[in-house]
């Protein structure tokens, strides 16, 4: 387990800009939050991998820009918006070839909208399927507050209804926004299955932090996601808000890295 951190939290500044300015100040783990369109182009891609390499660099993870259309894309009854999506996702899914992300993040369907878990199952096993079988990246469930996931019943709907094959990504934040226990969302997901962590702390009248600022019980979490089987790395994702410069995020992937290290060789001996 490893700490990094996302180029989310350099929003909204460009994000080849982002991924430049945070591989200078700390090489090696990262995730690349994508923010639109033109940022597909192969130019820019290219431009990301060469950022990337020149750093000795990698990344945990992509994040699609297109999050707040996967409802409208993949979770209604009209098959031509599906089939759409995947040709969109498709390229998604070759950017994390290209860039060396093992797994997209998905945020998937919002939950005020009607509908049932079995169809929703369906449809995100599909597009699993695809990124699995053609490109070798595997497609990750966020549990993200106002959508379906968001809700550690549905979490376990997604994993019956799929035959416990989903891989999940563990937001604090969002567990914390939803009024969601974080042990309770981790259980529901299965530890083994977590692939990857969004990190933050939290205070008074703050859900998301820097982590080791606030009160988030980050070493009890850590420990206990270990113990359960889980190997997910981590990166640190606040909102721009939540930060007043980039080197307190440095300090806080350094700090989350340490404690990650702390925990491994205790349990290991």
């Amino acid at each position: 387990m490893q700490c990094g951190i996302s180029t989310a939290c350099m929003y909204p500044q460009d994000t080849s800009v982002s991924l430049r300015q945070l591989t200078a100040m700390r090489p090696g783990l990262l995730e690349v939050f994508l923010n639109t369109f033109r940022e597909l182009d192969e130019s820019y891609v290219s431009a990301l991998r060469e950022t990337l390499s020149a750093t000795n660099s990698r990344l945990t993870s992509l994040h699609p820009f297109s999050s707040g259309f996967e409802p409208f894309l993949f979770f209604t009854e009209y098959k031509g918006r599906f089939d759409d999506g995947v040709l969109l996702y498709r390229r998604f899914f070759e950017v994390c070839r290209q860039l060396g992300a093992p797994l997209l993040v998905m945020h998937g369907d919002y939950r005020a909208k009607p509908g049932d878990m079995k169809f929703y199952a369906a449809r995100f096993s599909e597009l699993a399927r695809i990124g699995a079988e053609e490109y070798g990246i595997t497609l990750a469930q966020e549990n993200v507050d106002r959508c379906r996931c968001g809700l550690s019943e549905n979490i376990l709907l997604l994993r019956e209804y799929t035959g416990d094959t989903v891989k999940f990504v563990l937001d604090v934040k969002q567990a914390r926004r939803a009024g969601q226990d974080v042990f309770e969302i981790a259980r529901a997901m299965g530890p083994q299955n977590i692939c990857h962590l969004h990190l933050s702390d939290e205070m008074e009248g703050k859900s998301c932090a820097l982590p080791g600022q606030g009160t988030f019980d980050f070493e009890t979490t850590l420990r206990y996601l270990w113990r359960s089987g889980c190997r997910a790395d981590a990166v640190i994702e606040l909102y721009r808000d939540g930060f007043e410069r980039p080197e307190q995020l440095v300090q806080a992937a350094d700090w989350v890295d340490a404690l990650m290290q702390k925990i491994e060789k205790e349990e290991l001996l």
